[in-house]
C-alpha cells in the first residue's frame, strides 16, 4: 500500500426479517451509511448479516454466489452468524 492510502472495505450484508421470506443482499462501501439511509416510517429492514472484504471483486463475487443460494441456504447463512435475527446495524458505530 502506498503511503496516504487508505484500505478500501466492503461489505457483503444481508437485510431482511425472520417474520418476512424476501432477504435483500447487496455489497456497500459504507454500511453504516447504508444503513442509515434505508430507513423508512413503518418500513426498516434489519441488517441481519454481513462479511467482510478489503476488494470490490471479492465481495460482489461472493454476493452473486449467495444470491445463487436458495432461500433456505440463505437462511442457514445468517442464522450461523444471528440465530436470533438481531439488527446488527446497532453493533456498527
Amino acid at each position: 500500500m502506498q503511503p496516504n492510502q487508505q484500505a478500501q472495505h466492503y461489505f457483503v450484508y444481508i437485510m431482511g426479517d425472520q417474520s418476512q421470506p424476501h432477504l435483500n443482499i447487496g455489497v456497500s462501501k459504507d454500511l453504516q451509511h447504508d444503513m442509515s439511509l434505508s430507513e423508512q416510517p413503518n418500513l426498516h429492514p434489519k441488517l441481519v448479516y454481513y462479511e467482510h472484504y478489503d476488494m470490490e471483486e471479492i465481495a460482489r463475487v461472493r454476493e452473486r454466489h449467495i444470491k445463487a443460494c436458495s432461500p433456505e441456504e440463505n437462511l442457514r447463512l445468517v442464522e450461523s452468524m444471528n440465530p436470533n435475527w438481531l439488527d446488527l446495524a446497532d453493533t456498527l458505530s
